[in-house]
């Protein structure tokens, strides 16, 4: 017999695993000094890469015990329900943006709206020298 016991994933982590994005588990308490300093940052990073991934934030009093936390705050990067990676604190903010870009990837910029390159006036102008029947001509002069 093994003296490692292993637990069972409770059913709700199991439903949020079982997606094919990247999906991070931030678990902290209300009452553990490290965790106020680590919730924002973690937070603010996030907020970032929420399109990108499933990401949740965890109290440990209120949430289901999951078996691989045993300390707070802790982080767990998963893939296809796959532990890829467990963070015992989350370091830095530089670590921590460093993690989310090796697992989710880089962003790309947002597109900025561009004004359309061509106004009504070319496009009168344009359709004028494609037209090879006389009738066109006389509809487009209307």
């Amino acid at each position: 017999m093994s003296s490692m016991t292993t637990q069972p994933l409770d059913p709700a982590y199991r439903k949020a695993l079982n997606t094919w994005r990247t999906v991070i588990m931030y678990f902290g308490n209300q009452h553990c000094p490290a965790c106020e300093w680590a919730e924002p940052v973690f937070r603010e990073i996030a907020e970032k890469y929420k399109d990108h991934a499933c990401i949740y934030v965890l109290d440990t009093s209120k949430s289901p015990r999951h078996p691989k936390v045993t300390g707070t705050p802790t982080v767990l990067t998963y893939k296809s329900g796959k532990l890829l990676q467990k963070l015992k604190g989350i370091g830095t903010a530089e670590t921590l943006e460093e993690h989310f870009r090796k697992y989710i990837g880089k962003l790309r910029p947002k597109q900025v709206a561009r004004k359309p390159r061509h106004d009504l006036r070319w496009l009168k102008k344009t359709l004028r020298t494609l037209c090879t029947a006389p009738r066109a001509r006389g509809l487009l002069s209307r």
